[in-house]
């Protein structure tokens, strides 16, 4: 069988799938191991319903900040909560000719960024700023970063077809509090060689990314102007870009921290969806994403590590995000990486996908429910693959998968719920299945030799035998609070997941920083 069909192959037939089982003879794993399967099922495939659009259903498909009315509402604030101290002030109705004191205050950004030096605040007061190409050159110091920030309370807005550029080897710089639209390219560019910058309570609309992050003459050339590193970017609400809204490409970008973003609409028109992605990075290490909501864009939703071949990637982290109806992945880890505390549901490809490159996973306490569900959209694939055999034929990844829900993520005419490539090493417990009765689990034995583990298999030990997991593991409904379409992935009080997660592995918050007991439960919500 011809592996890649799943991956690439977005019109299968439900014909062709009873090839592959029957006519095929794909085995069952109790098949593979010459045990007979009990014709008994102790459960109960779940019904399809009929499918819906979501864009008029959905208590998240209206583009906000704030989260839905049924979790616990936090806010992206459009302005820092606490306001600088200004040493020096632009406005509007400015004069550059004037010394940039509150009273006479500069017109462009451009002038500021050739005036100021370490130490100082440059405050920009509310209005429209008409401008493009401004281009910063003057780095601030360790201790006497150079700040351009919106002055407390007011949100200035700067338009034009060009916006900010920080030049190779800037650093120690502060930009905070704008709203950045109207742009043609990119509305923040570091070029490279930038360190120790933060990037804040911004808004992007538009262009062809948000932010960029080096360049190059291929995403595979090593960068023109060096790598960037330590780069801080939190607070801040993304949208409309043509392609990926926050994208380091070709890299390297180390030490980048995505805090409480909320990135969405990228990649939506046009026709280069396939690399509209909300967040990538291709190469780089210690990367953390978190808090974050990135939803409805036409690629990927965080897609880390594509270019980074050697694999074995250091500090990379997603942990505590919503991902939601991505068109393509949700999340894309390739060289190594923990994927912890994540809630992903509704993209219309895999939702994780991971271990591409030798790499070791860890995927703990992550709600991977009702992906691929939207027809508008959606492919017939996995929703969670491992180690999968591709530009490297049998990658080696020494996988912990551990507290995880994966439900409801396939439907009639489609692969199983979870892949798990030849190449895996596989620490595998506490997990909650409830996909597919015929198949949960792909289990990848190689030589083209596919075994799909029924729900009778888990249960009967014959899962367990094989593997070496399977301690711990459920195959029953979730009991989420609602599903499709209106889908809300906490869970019932009587949840079978309450409770039944392992304690060692389990991070000491959940998705909304609830604390956890001794007694976590399995996914990304912990039961109040």
């Amino acid at each position: 069988m011809n592996k890649n069909y799943f991956i690439r192959n977005k019109n299968f037939s439900l014909a062709l799938l009873m090839c592959l089982l029957i006519a095929c003879n794909i085995p069952m794993l109790s098949q593979f191991l010459n045990e007979e399967v009990e014709e008994t099922n102790p459960v109960e495939e779940p019904s399809l319903p009929e499918p819906s659009n979501l864009d008029s259903q959905d208590s998240e498909s209206t583009p906000s900040v704030t989260l839905p009315d049924n979790e616990n509402e936090t806010a992206l604030p459009s302005s820092p909560s606490t306001g600088p101290e200004c040493s020096l002030f632009v406005a509007s109705d400015g004069d550059d000719n004037n010394p940039g004191s509150e009273g006479q205050p500069w017109r462009s950004f451009q002038k500021a960024a050739e005036a100021a030096n370490p130490g100082d605040t440059v405050c920009f007061r509310g209005g429209t700023y008409a401008t493009d190409n401004i281009y910063l050159a003057k780095s601030g110091q360790i201790d006497e970063p150079i700040t351009y920030a919106a002055y407390p309370g007011e949100i200035p807005i700067l338009d034009g077809d060009e916006l900010l550029t920080l030049g190779g080897g800037v650093s120690h710089l502060r930009i905070s509090g704008f709203v950045l639209r109207n742009f043609n390219i990119w509305g923040i560019f570091l070029s490279g060689e930038n360190h120790y910058i933060t990037l804040d309570h911004l808004e992007f609309e538009g262009g062809e990314a948000g932010i960029r992050f080096t360049y190059g003459e291929t995403d595979e050339s090593p960068p023109a102007e060096g790598p960037v590193e330590y780069i801080l970017l939190e607070d801040s609400r993304i949208s409309g870009s043509q392609y990926t809204a926050v994208d380091c490409s070709p890299g390297p970008c180390n030490h980048m921290t995505y805090r409480r973003l909320e990135i969405f609409n990228t990649g939506i028109s046009g026709e280069a969806f396939y690399g509209s992605d909300g967040i990538a990075v291709d190469r780089g290490h210690h990367v953390l994403v978190e808090d974050c909501y990135i939803h409805d864009n036409g690629g990927d939703g965080i897609d880390l590590g594509s270019r980074d071949r050697e694999g074995n990637i250091e500090a990379v982290i997603v942990r505590r995000n919503r991902v939601v109806r991505n068109h393509r992945n949700g999340i894309k880890v390739w060289a190594g990486g923990r994927i912890e505390n994540n809630v992903v549901w509704g993209q219309g490809d895999i939702a994780i996908f991971a271990g591409i490159w030798n790499s070791t996973i860890e995927m703990i306490n992550n709600t991977v429910a009702y992906n691929m569900w939207d027809p508008s959209y959606s492919e017939r694939n996995w929703a969670v693959v491992i180690g999968y055999p591709g530009e490297i034929p049998k990658p080696e990844v020494n996988l912990t998968m551990v507290n995880n829900i994966f439900a409801y993520n396939t439907v009639e005419g489609g692969p199983t719920g979870v892949y798990i490539g030849p190449g895996v090493q596989l620490n595998e417990s506490h997990n909650l299945y409830f996909s597919r009765v015929d198949g949960e689990i792909t289990f990848d034995k190689g030589s083209e030799q596919e075994i799909w583990v029924t729900r009778q298999e888990i249960i009967d030990g014959t899962w367990e035998s094989t593997s070496g997991g399977g301690e711990g593991d459920l195959i029953v409904d979730p009991l989420f609070i609602s599903g499709w379409p209106d889908v809300d992935l906490r869970l019932q009080p009587n949840s079978p997941a309450i409770n039944a997660g392992d304690k060692g592995f389990a991070p000491d918050e959940d998705v909304m920083l609830n604390l956890r007991d001794d007694e976590p439960n399995m996914g990304a919500y912990e039961f109040d």
